[in-house]
C-alpha cells in the first residue's frame, strides 16, 4: 500500500526575543532547510571518493550513511561524516579499498575478514552475498569481521527486501564508546509497508538477548580474539524456496494488518511505516538539515571542487 507524503508546513511562530542569558531554543527538525535526497547521496558518495573508496563502494557507503536522515534519524546520518567516518579514514583504522578474505566457504554459510574495510561497505556486501547463497540455498549466512563503523543494522537488513527475502544483521565487539545497533530486521510486509526494525545496544538490557547476540555476532565470527573489531552475523532467507509465494504474501499481509490501530487518538505502527512515510516525503520535499551539518556538507563539497547542496523549499 504505497504512502502518501504528508504535505510539509512551512509556518513558523512569530521569533521571540531571549533575555540575556537564556540559552537559544533549538530550531525543530521539521523547519530546517531542506536538500534533495538524491543530491545529498551524490555528495556524499563523492567525498568517500575522493578518500579513497571504488565508486560502486562510495555509493553503497553513501547510502547507508544517508538513511538516517532519509528515514527520520538524522542522529545516525550524515552528522557522523565528519564526527567519526571521516577521522577513522586518516588515521588508518579504515581501509577504504580493503579487500575481503574468504576463511571458510561452505555453501549456504560463510566466514570473512573484510580487513578493516567501511563497515557502510562491508555489512551491505555482506548481505549481498548472503542473498546470493538464499538464491541457491533457500538461506545465506555470511559470519564477518574486521570491519568499521556501519551505520543502522536495519538499513543492510533491507538490503534482502527487494529481492523477496527476509534480512537480519546481528553485531558485537567494535570501538570503545562508539554507540552500535547490535540487531536489524527487515521482512516483507505484504500489501503493507515493509517491516524494518533497529534494536539499540541501550534497549538490550537483558542477558539472554545480549548472549544471544554475542553468541552469534561475536564468538561465530571470532571477534573476541581481535581487540577492538566488530563482529556480524549476516543472515537472508527466502521465504519462496519453503512455501508458496501467494501464501507467504497473504500471511505477511494479515500479520502486519492486524498490528495497525488506534489507541487513544494516536495510532498504532509497526517499525518501519513511519520510516517509509519519512522516506517518501525526503523524496518528494527534500532532506532536512540542521544549520551546522549542511556548513559540514558544503564545505566538504568546496575542498574536493564540487557546487554546494541545493535548497529546496
Amino acid at each position: 500500500m504505497p504512502l502518501r507524503p504528508r504535505p510539509f508546513r512551512s509556518a513558523r511562530p512569530e521569533p521571540v526575543l531571549a533575555e540575556e542569558g537564556t540559552p537559544e531554543t533549538p530550531i525543530p527538525e521539521q523547519a530546517w532547510p531542506r536538500v534533495r535526497a538524491d543530491e545529498l547521496v551524490t555528495l556524499v558518495a563523492h567525498v568517500f571518493a575522493a578518500h579513497g573508496f571504488p565508486e560502486p563502494r562510495a555509493r553503497i557507503a553513501a547510502e547507508a550513511l544517508c538513511h538516517g536522515d532519509l528515514t527520520g534519524s538524522p542522529e545516525t546520518g550524515v552528522a557522523d561524516l565528519t564526527r567519526v567516518h571521516l577521522p577513522m579514514l586518516k588515521t588508518g583504522h579504515v581501509v577504504p579499498h580493503a579487500e575481503p578474505l574468504m576463511i571458510a566457504d561452505r555453501g549456504a554459510a560463510a566466514l570473512l575478514d573484510y580487513r578493516r574495510a567501511s563497515g557502510l561497505w562491508a555489512v551491505g556486501d555482506a548481505m549481498d552475498r548472503a542473498v546470493t547463497r538464499a538464491g541457491r540455498f533457500g538461506v545465506g549466512l555470511v559470519s564477518l569481521r574486521g570491519v568499521g563503523p556501519f551505520g543502522r543494522a536495519g538499513h543492510h537488513a533491507a538490503r534482502a527486501l527487494p529481492h523477496a527475502m527476509i534480512g537480519l544483521v546481528l553485531a558485537a565487539g567494535g570501538e570503545p564508546g562508539q554507540p552500535m545497533n547490535p540487531l536489524g530486521m527487515a521482512a516483507p510486509g505484504g500489501a503493507y509497508p515493509e517491516f524494518v526494525f533497529d534494536m539499540d545496544r541501550s534497549g538490550s538490557e537483558g542477558a539472554g538477548l545480549t548472549l544471544l547476540v554475542e553468541v552469534l555476532a561475536g564468538v561465530l565470527s571470532g571477534v573476541a580474539d581481535h581487540e577492538h573489531d566488530t563482529g556480524l552475523l549476516v543472515l537472508a532467507i527466502a521465504p519462496t524456496t519453503l512455501r508458496s509465494a501467494d501464501g507467504f504474501y497473504r500471511a505477511a499481509s494479515a500479520l502486519f494488518g492486524s498490528m495497525l490501530g488506534w489507541d487513544g487518538g494516536a495510532p498504532i505502527r509497526y517499525p518501519g511505516w513511519r520510516e517509509a512515510q519519512h522516506l517518501e516525503q525526503c523524496r518528494a520535499l527534500g532532506v532536512p538539515l540542521s544549520g551546522p551539518v549542511r556548513r559540514e556538507l558544503d564545505a566538504l563539497a568546496a575542498s574536493i571542487g564540487l557546487p554546494p547542496l541545493t535548497s529546496v523549499g
